[in-house]
């Protein structure tokens, strides 16, 4: 009996639950489905060929290995694939590849849920450094054995945070697939390099004396450029935030942070801790008011065209080759921020203003912008010396008593 005569006869479909079946080397779920009878199916059951009739289906759920080991490790597979079958609904399953889960699955959801800026480095991710090796294997194939043979081969041309990036955007991809019930467990998170590698460069940062420096440099010659990175020092702001930067945001001593605009798309920020104020100071107050007097639009950097500035063409066609010439390194926008936030909290002496500053978590803030100074260490020290004297000659005192 069909649907169609179940809900004529007020009955609703049974839902199945499904049979498993396992073999020394392969996990199985057997179950029903309506499906177009074939030659043999109209001799057995007396109908015309390509009625829908009820056939037995067995369908694949994964080979055994050291993620499914047992009938207990399958269940959720199982139940994931009879999920789909009572549903009538068309979903992927862990024996889809895990190409064909990216590009139909995960890649749609990251471009509706996350940044377009994030969304677009999961592809990138994915296609230079993943899809060539495990693209064409099940999802519920893959083994922290292989994830771990493809990251010791990545690390022969890699570094350390490079290998790290390719790790948690698998298991990005597993946890997402997790969470949807097409498989029960992550291979990547248990993954490693099994070779030494050298640690990354430390990060740079621009100190204030170097940032004077390229703005007086920069002035001159290009003041949209001398702006960008006045914003992204004395502002601590994130070039797709500067872009995003309009007139309007300026309030008195104040910028508000509201929206930022990557590639030509405008959008939300980052977080939203990402939302929030700065102080405005000089000398960026100074370089904002020359850049007001000749501007038009409503972006505080804008193109030819009305639309914001691309800095990526404004760092390589002009703060580049002018730092270049000055003999001071260019090594982009983001170790502006880095400075700043050192500069800051070596000034404050507490690390929540520099988080606050860049508006980000204090542990992100203290891991990856802020950097102890050896003046700030070395004052610490004589501090430290200087209570040590004290009690050292009280306590001298003391005894002499």
């Amino acid at each position: 009996m069909n649907i169609d005569q179940l809900i004529r006869s007020n009955r609703l479909p049974k839902k199945q639950r499904g049979q498993l079946i396992e073999t020394e080397s392969t996990f199985y779920v057997r179950y029903y489905t309506d499906a177009p009878a074939n030659d043999k199916d109209a001799v057995r059951h007396g109908v015309e060929v390509g009625t829908m009739i009820r056939k037995q289906t067995c369908e694949k759920l994964c080979d055994r290995s050291e993620t499914y080991r047992t009938k207990q490790d399958v269940l959720p597979l199982m139940d994931a694939a009879m999920a789909r079958v009572n549903g009538g609904i068309a979903m992927l399953s862990g024996r889809a590849s895990l190409s064909d889960y990216f590009d139909t699955v995960y890649l749609p959801w990251a471009q509706k849920n996350k940044a377009a800026a994030t969304a677009d480095g999961y592809r990138k991710l994915w296609e230079k450094n993943l899809k060539p090796f495990i693209g064409k294997i099940a999802l519920a194939d893959l083994t922290t054995v292989q994830v771990t043979r493809l990251l010791t081969k990545h690390a022969e041309k890699m570094g350390r945070a490079t290998l790290t990036h390719i790790k948690w955007g698998l298991s990005g991809i597993y946890e997402h697939a997790i969470a949807n019930g097409v498989v029960s467990k992550n291979p990547a998170t248990k993954a490693k390099w099994m070779i030494a590698v050298e640690a990354p460069e430390k990060q740079a940062r621009y100190t204030l004396e170097q940032v004077i420096a390229m703005l007086r440099i920069l002035e001159p010659v290009d003041l949209r450029g001398a702006v960008a990175v006045a914003l992204a020092y004395f502002a601590a702001l994130r070039p797709a935030e500067i872009r995003g930067l309009q007139w309007d945001d300026i309030e008195a001593d104040v910028l508000h942070v509201r929206r930022k605009v990557w590639r030509k798309e405008t959008g939300k920020l980052k977080t939203d801790r990402s939302a929030g104020r700065v102080p405005l100071i000089q000398p960026l107050r100074s370089l904002l008011e020359k850049l007001k007097a000749q501007s038009t639009g409503k972006f505080i950097l804008e193109n030819g065209a009305g639309h914001s500035l691309n800095l990526d063409s404004v760092s390589t066609r002009v703060i580049a080759p002018a730092m270049e010439k000055a003999a001071i390194e260019w090594r982009g926008f983001y170790p502006c921020r880095r400075g700043i936030s050192t500069a800051v909290v070596n000034n404050s002496r507490n690390v929540l203003d520099g988080s606050g500053l860049l508006r980000n978590s204090p542990a992100t803030n203290l891991k990856h912008y802020t950097d102890a100074q050896w003046d700030s260490i070395v004052a610490a020290m004589r501090t430290v010396e200087e209570q040590a004297l004290e009690l050292k000659a009280k306590s001298e005192k003391e005894t002499v008593q």
